[in-house]
């Protein structure tokens, strides 16, 4: 892979950890009118998540 998107792949790990502390921080803190908002952001940070793995996996087996 080229260094373009190593460094795309790891700002993306990054922002989906702070978006699952950010969303972890809404339930928790936040009135339960927001708590929705929260579970969005932690929905995204996994799916980032599993999108950089599927990125980052070999094609060959």
């Amino acid at each position: 892979m080229s260094g373009f998107v190593n460094i795309a792949m790891s700002l993306a790990v990054l922002f989906a950890f702070i978006l699952a502390a950010g969303g972890a921080f809404i339930l928790v803190r936040r009135p339960r009118a927001e708590r929705t908002k929260g579970l969005l952001m932690l929905a995204v940070a996994v799916v980032t998540l599993g999108n950089v793995w599927l990125l980052s996996a070999p094609l060959t087996p």
